[in-house]
């Protein structure tokens, strides 16, 4: 199982927008059966775990001051697919995705800022860390229980929490942002 599942450095953070219920429930029950002890509560990451110095201090104000300016916005939840390097297994984000990665562009700066594995692209993770003769089985699984699942595929991002790993307790939430509704015109 992956560290990150499982909390992982006490050095790292992240950013991570929760997923409300229904659809968190869903996303956490599927992981569950694709990977048994994974603690992770359903979310999107906007800023993927990195190392922040001075206890992540700097980090929230700087992250605080960007999402000043930012408004709640509509995610909607696609389909399974698989990443085709690392093999996680995961929903692809439809509407909301440019939102996101425009996000993740401006908070992944200053203090924030990380040479990242791979290149940003929102989504759910469902399993990672598999073998790679289990990738088909799990994407099955995964797809078989997203067209069961008769709720709303989508939701409104309203809510950002800075988290920060910890290997005893797993990610421990830091500080939460409330992103104010949009201007409706």
């Amino acid at each position: 199982m992956s560290s990150l599942c499982c909390g992982g450095s006490a050095n790292l953070f992240a950013l991570v927008a929760y997923v409300p219920d229904p659809l968190g429930d869903l996303v956490d029950r599927v992981r569950r059966e694709l990977a048994p002890g994974c603690k992770l509560r359903a979310h999107i990451t906007v800023l993927p775990p990195r190392e922040i110095t001075a206890e992540g201090t700097a980090a929230s104000r700087q992250i605080e001051s960007i999402l000043s300016d930012t408004r709640a916005f509509r995610v909607s939840v696609e389909s399974v697919t698989v990443f085709p390097v690392s093999n996680v297994v995961y929903l692809a984000i439809g509407a909301g995705s440019q939102a996101l990665k425009e996000l993740h562009y401006k908070l992944n700066q200053g203090c924030c800022r990380s040479a990242e594995m791979w290149r940003f692209e929102p989504h759910l993770t469902l399993a990672q860390d598999l073998e790679p003769n289990a990738i088909p089985h799990a994407q099955k699984l995964a797809e078989q229980r997203w067209q069961e699942y008769p709720g709303p595929h989508e939701f409104t991002l309203d809510k950002l929490t800075f988290v920060k790993g910890d290997a005893e307790r797993g990610w421990v939430d830091l500080t939460n942002w409330e992103l104010p509704s949009p201007v409706l015109v």
